[in-house]
């Protein structure tokens, strides 16, 4: 999803770590918004908050064709809060068993991803027609 970043605004901006804090569907209107806080920090930094810096962010998808969310396999309650996000790809090189069969069965068309949230080990799965990112 790193291809949709504005990297003019944020050179070292990145979905890697990021923690998705709301999203709203409009299954009528076929939409989904989803507002992440990203990690833009500078890698190299001096300081700790040069480092450390995050921004929020819209991933807005129209056209929705799917929005799937597997139950967290972390049985720690205490861990659940906020989706951190660690891993995302194309649902092309999906490695699991459902990720593998949504690849055969969505178009070429298609805007597809699929995210693991670390802190509740689960997977999520999104479909849409465009896909467009936003600075908050």
């Amino acid at each position: 999803m790193d291809d949709l970043i504005d990297s003019a605004a944020e050179p070292f901006a990145s979905f890697h770590d990021a923690t998705l804090c709301k999203v709203n569907i409009d299954y009528d209107q076929k939409t989904l918004s989803a507002e992440f806080k990203l990690c833009v920090g500078d890698p190299d930094g001096m300081s700790e908050t040069e480092r450390e810096r995050t921004r929020r962010a819209h991933l807005n998808l129209s056209g929705l064709i799917l929005w799937a969310v597997e139950a967290p396999q972390n049985r720690d309650v205490s861990r659940w809060g906020p989706p951190w996000l660690v891993h995302d790809c194309i649902i092309e090189e999906a490695t699991t068993e459902r990720g593998k069969e949504l690849s055969n069965t969505l178009g070429p068309d298609v805007y597809a991803w699929c995210m693991f949230f670390s802190n509740i080990n689960a997977f999520r799965y999104c479909a849409a027609r465009e896909a467009v990112f936003e600075w908050e």
